[in-house]
């Protein structure tokens, strides 16, 4: 049959770059490998020829590729099933790049791009070793490429091809719709982006964080070479400009994906330690371990072979994150994860094609690698930079250990070990955060302490008075800020108890000490240069992010408390994991008091080509007096699914030097369409009362107990001259609550009459004293009840004190990063120059 409007073309020529990727990059890996074993130079030189050429092509084929599925995408080609999952007429041209690499087929594509130009990098510059070195990489990349296949190679589906085409899919074959040739009249639309995803922190962070993973193979790449081709200690000097980069990228990566939770997302914070962010951190922290270790084997000769496993075990770790995020595993864990799509068994392979290989050469060569006997000094800067890697290597492990639940119940299912031992089913911990942060913030502290101490220290052995001497300045400062701090009552956290709070008390002292002994450091170690302080300058950045989510998260405040407890949980969907005492309800254009401020919800309205609602929220804050000293707007934004009476809710934040108001929508009435404000047409009713006298409504009842010559409401403020009198109401519910409200009837400059209203927001009651009514002893009441069905939101607030010493914290240590590579860069090039690195004692004393 032949299908009418479908556009082959470019899926065709898609799927024929992604073969010739997938060719020419084994064609790469071979020649490469055969570069490395043959003797002969003529042989080597030629099978380099082959290799680049091969590796050229295929980065080549892999930017066609991309090409092919971004004009796909642009031009809403559903016919493809790749486009038809991921993108919609009406998403906006910005995002078009999200749905590029927001499913498993466009990611690993982005993975494979970092590869090649990475890849083609190293074949500039990396020299005598661009052979070993490479045939990692190409194999890094002929892995990369299987997975974007989608062909049958003996029996076994290799990949998914991301220009499959809708009716070829399994699960459509036998859909009545693709029987016909005109099929695609009935397509009107795409399935769309995730809402999720729609956001631009999608659009530059994914590139970012897959850089970062691409970079990890680099010096993998160099400390594999160096043991396959027995040059044991050469590769280190290369190779820490690129793990310095490995961990600057991948940091970054990271940090900027806890940006996107915190301003994208709701669940009220930038880390909750989901196993998809958690999979992405322990690579990072094994590669800072590696960084460590290789500073200590350079200067003394020590940690070469804790160098080889930290930098093995971080990409073998990328890889594991890798089938931890992409085999569906974490579904039941994870809201990020990929589902599965039958690659389970690939990813496995790709895991075990580079874990076993590099596992058992370090094992089997163990003996060869140079290793000093002489035992390290306890006051040597390279003892303390093994301890420090140490405590990076358990954090990792505790991380992974948690995360991988799920495999290990899979694990105990395969081999029947549940059923022999009757062994029940792990679950995941309850309270992530309190699980993970009970260990975490103790290793937290030393890594911290050792910051602003192993500087101080000298290779090899320290005198310790002289230590000491230039300890105590930094120890000191540390110590009274703590103090200062603490006794202001700028940390207090009793959540978990007094054992908890130590913790944090000792965590606050290290990121402190992080931060005052490497900035001292800088100026009286290093005399000011900083062209040499990178480390340093990262040091204190490391310290400024430890204090930042210390202050940030020890001294976060739920502002939006519902103190009179009107909400139910049942309001709420359960996914939304919301508690309802912390949410307060806004009926439109009633003040809500909360905290320091009075919130009123104003209404909401859409933007042209803008998938999402925005609510408007106005905050207003007052002094004792009464006067307002601060008043600004909010718009927390939710994509409405007027279908399945689906809320996905982005924060709206204000933000301060010290602090941030974060604020996001989490329910709204049964939805119908929220394309525009609703209308209010609730009129008042006048009730004409005295002292004693009842007011029935719709909840409940109030009372006029008195009239108030001197009155107290939010909404007014006295002025000399004022006649003004207060109705002091007492108000019931049918649920027995008890509240009091006072409008005020105000006479001003002897003629004008003003009729100023009190609230009660959970009740979405407004009430006023309009009238005076001496003869008959009685005064006028008016009453309005908002019609709270369809005319309010609930809404989450919360206080983030001094997060943005947790931003300006990453901010420094990228940048101290940046410095190291760029000193690391020039120090490889004069010592090239000079042809040898004093630093390395000659092998005989090493071995």
């Amino acid at each position: 049959m032949k299908f009418v409007g479908e556009h082959l073309l470019p899926g065709q020529l898609g799927h024929f770059f992604a073969v010739l990727a997938f060719v020419a990059s084994l064609v790469a890996t071979v020649s490469y490998y055969c570069a490395v074993v043959n003797k002969e130079d003529l042989l080597k030189d030629s099978w380099k020829k082959i290799a680049r050429w091969g590796f050229f092509i295929q980065s080549i084929a892999v930017v066609a590729v991309f090409i092919c599925l971004y004009h796909i995408l642009y031009n809403h080609y559903f016919e493809y099933k790749y486009a038809w999952r991921n993108t919609s007429r009406d998403l906006p041209v910005q995002y078009l790049l999200s749905s590029l690499w927001s499913d498993q087929e466009g990611s690993f594509l982005l993975w494979s791009i970092w590869n090649s130009i990475l890849g083609i990098v190293l074949i500039r510059t990396s020299g005598k070793w661009e052979n070993p070195v490479m045939s990692v990489i190409s194999l890094s990349q002929f892995m990369m490429s299987s997975m974007l296949l989608g062909i049958y190679i003996l029996g076994y589906k290799v990949g998914s091809n991301p220009f499959m085409l809708l009716r070829q899919a399994q699960e459509n074959q036998a859909a009545p719709i693709f029987q016909q040739a005109e099929y695609l009249s009935f397509i009107k639309d795409g399935n769309g982006l995730n809402l999720t995803l729609q956001n631009y922190w999608m659009v530059i962070h994914p590139p970012i964080l897959f850089l970062g993973f691409a970079s990890m193979t680099v010096p993998f790449a160099f400390a594999f070479a160096g043991i396959w081709t027995r040059d044991y200690t050469g590769w280190t000097k290369p190779v820490l400009p690129w793990a310095l980069f490995a961990v600057m990228l991948l940091g970054t990566g990271i940090m900027m994906g806890a940006a996107w939770a915190y301003e994208s997302l709701n669940f009220g914070g930038y880390w909750s330690w989901d196993p998809v962010e958690n999979a992405s951190l322990v690579p990072w922290l094994l590669m800072v371990a590696g960084v460590h270790t290789c500073l200590a084997y350079k200067s003394t000769g020590h940690a070469l072979k804790s160098t080889v496993f930290f930098f093995f075990m971080a990409y073998i770790t990328i890889l594991y994150s890798t089938f931890l995020t992409r085999s569906g595993i974490l579904g039941d864990s994870s809201v990020h994860s990929f589902t599965d799509l039958g690659m389970s068994g690939q990813l496995l392979i790709f895991m075990a094609a580079f874990t076993i290989p590099s596992v058992a050469l370090m094992i089997i060569r163990r003996k060869e690698i140079p290793n000093i006997n002489k035992e390290e000094s306890t006051y040597s800067r390279e003892f303390w930079l093994f301890v420090g890697s140490l405590v990076l290597l358990i954090a990792g492990i505790q991380i992974t250990f948690t995360t991988s639940i799920p495999v290990w119940n899979k694990l105990l299912d395969l081999t029947g070990i549940r059923g022999l031992l009757k062994i029940d089913q792990m679950a995941p911990p309850s309270d992530p955060l309190f699980h993970y942060n009970k260990i975490q913030i103790w290793l937290a502290m030393i890594l911290g302490i050792l910051t602003a101490v192993v500087q101080f220290m000298k290779y090899k052995d320290t005198p310790r008075g002289q230590l000491t001497k230039k300890l105590l300045v930094p120890t000191g400062i540390s110590l009274v800020a703590t103090l200062a701090i603490i006794f202001s009552g700028g940390v207090h956290y009793t959540d978990y108890g007094a054992g908890f709070l130590a913790a944090i008390y000792f965590m606050l002292f290290a990121s402190i000490y992080a931060i005052v002994g490497n900035l001292m450091y800088i100026f009286t170690g290093l005399n000011g240069k900083l062209k040499a302080a990178g480390a340093s300058i990262a040091h204190v950045g490391f310290g400024m992010v430890l204090l930042g989510i210390l202050l940030s998260s020890a001294k976060k405040e739920v502002i939006s408390i519902d103190k009179m407890k009107m909400l139910s949980q049942d309001l709420f969907r359960k996914e939304a994991k919301q508690v309802a005492r912390e949410n307060i309800m806004l009926p439109k254009n009633i003040p809500v008091e909360m905290g320091d401020y009075h919130a009123t919800y104003i209404g909401d309205s859409t933007a042209s080509g803008d998938a999402k609602v925005y609510f408007k929220v106005d905050y207003e804050r007052k002094d004792k007096a009464g006067n307002v000293v601060e008043r600004f707007r909010l718009y927390p934004n939710s994509f409405v699914n007027a279908k399945e009476n689906a809320l996905t809710s982005n924060p709206s934040s204000k933000h301060y030097l010290t602090k941030d108001i974060f604020t996001y929508i989490t329910a709204t009435p049964p939805i119908k369409s929220k394309t525009a404000p609703a209308n209010d047409t609730a009129d008042y009713v006048s009730h004409d009362v005295k002292p004693g006298d009842s007011i029935f409504f719709s909840k409940g009842f109030m009372i006029l107990k008195d009239i108030n010559t001197k009155p107290s409401n939010k909404n007014y403020q006295a002025q000399i001259g004022d006649l003004a009198v207060g109705a002091d109401l007492e108000v019931y519910t049918q649920t027995d609550d008890h509240f009091n409200l006072q409008p005020v009837y105000l006479i001003r400059d002897s003629s004008y009459q003003y009729s100023i209203e009190d609230t009660l927001a959970p009740l979405a009651l407004q009430v006023r004293f309009s009238k005076i009514m001496p003869a008959e002893n009685k005064v006028q009441i008016r009453v309005k009840e908002v019609d709270d069905s369809t005319d309010y939101v609930i809404m989450k607030a919360l206080v983030f004190p001094y997060i943005n010493v947790l931003w300006l914290g990453v901010i420094v240590m990228v940048a101290g990063t940046f410095i190291s590579i760029v000193y690391r860069v020039r120090l490889n090039r004069g010592s090239d120059k000079k042809g040898t690195v004093k630093s390395v004692p000659p092998l005989k004393e090493r071995v």
